[in-house]
């Protein structure tokens, strides 16, 4: 395990932004996983475990404790009948990992291309996006539980990780598991069956235009477009801003308070609610998910919008983006206002889902 002090997190993040780590480890062990564990815990300082940096504010002041980087690496692959179990490092790069199983030929991941981060912080967050999220093929994974290291690594199966909408027991449990591996379950026969549909991308429309079903290839080439169109895709080559892609969550509301939502969108501007459908989607459970964009779209934070070095990603309203000079507490105050201003329209509190880093507070 090799130590730094005094490192800077912003070039590792996708905000590019952010003070520097008090203390750093790049892990590539479960050894040195243990051995940061023991330093942070000997001088009682905080954790905070570093993917690819793509979901996260660091605080202008930086972060006072441990950063432990993870770089576990590493991928495999065991029969299992149909499908085949592949097991990837926690430190590896997801969209790495979502090329090499389509190039090996497997389908189940395509719909998630583009996706920055590590496969760990995929899992962690539950990563979706159209049509597809990380809990649809995961099986399981190899962890540490920092309240009884003693135990050694423990492998929690899917059904432990109680996986929901953007959330997992990972992240519930405020780094208590630190994941070290995960293994997929993923078909052999490169079927791909994607669901997602909105006013911009339609399968359907890439099959029709393709002429026959699109293969795992070229769906992952129409998301990756989809993405840069967005301003959301972090890749050499490829136009996108420094941000976390998308700063706040969808919203689900009870059906009487998406009534009142149209309501006081058609009274605000009826010709753009029109030309803003479909904003909402009913589901399963009878509440209706409705788009932050959408609410955003009548306050003043809408696409383009900029200040004190931050602002709004002039291609996708819920991202908001470091515009060349700006700064986590700038980004914070951003953030607070765009949730004040929904609130005051809509009775909607948009919920927050990039992660601060450190004191934001103190920014």
């Amino acid at each position: 395990m090799t130590l730094e002090e005094h490192v800077p997190l912003a070039r590792q993040t996708t905000f590019g932004l952010g003070g520097e780590a008090r203390y750093y480890v790049a892990v590539t062990s479960v050894g040195d996983v243990h051995e940061a564990l023991a330093f942070a815990r000997e001088r009682s300082l905080p954790l905070f475990v570093l993917g690819g940096g793509s979901n996260i504010v660091v605080a202008d002041d930086g972060f006072p404790g441990l950063v432990l980087a993870m770089r576990i690496t590493g991928v495999s692959a065991t029969p299992a009948g149909e499908v085949d179990h592949v097991t990837a490092g926690a430190g590896v790069v997801w969209d790495d990992f979502v090329q090499h199983a389509i190039g090996a030929g497997y389908a189940g991941l395509e719909c998630l291309s583009g996706v920055p981060g590590t496969v760990g912080g995929a899992v962690v967050a539950n990563v979706g996006c159209y049509g597809a999220q990380v809990s649809d093929t995961f099986l399981r994974a190899e962890v540490l539980d920092t309240s009884d290291l003693a135990r050694g690594v423990m492998t929690l199966e899917k059904s432990a990780c109680n996986f929901a909408y953007h959330e997992s027991v990972f992240d519930r449990t405020h780094g208590r598991y630190i994941v070290l591996s995960a293994t997929f379950a993923l078909p052999c026969n490169n079927a791909a069956t994607p669901a997602y549909r909105d006013n911009r991308f339609d399968l359907s429309k890439l099959a029709a235009r393709l002429g026959h079903a699109p293969s795992t290839l070229e769906i992952r080439a129409a998301v990756l477009d989809m993405r840069e169109a967005k301003g959301a895709l972090v890749m050499p080559g490829r136009k996108g801003f420094k941000c976390a892609g998308s700063f706040f969550h969808l919203v689900f509301v009870s059906p009487e308070h998406y009534r009142a939502i149209e309501a006081r969108a058609r009274e605000l501007d009826a010709a753009k609610e029109e030309r803003l459908r479909p904003w909402a989607w009913p589901q399963a459970d009878g509440r209706t998910k409705v788009a932050s964009g959408f609410l955003l779209e009548y306050t003043p934070f809408v696409k383009g919008y900029t200040r004190d070095g931050v602002g709004i990603s002039p291609q996708h309203t819920l991202s908001i983006i470091n515009a060349g000079e700006g700064s986590a507490s700038a980004v914070a105050a951003l953030a607070r206002d765009m949730q004040a201003a929904v609130e005051r329209e809509f009775g909607v509190v948009l919920e927050r889902e990039v992660e601060y880093v450190g004191d934001i507070a103190r920014s």
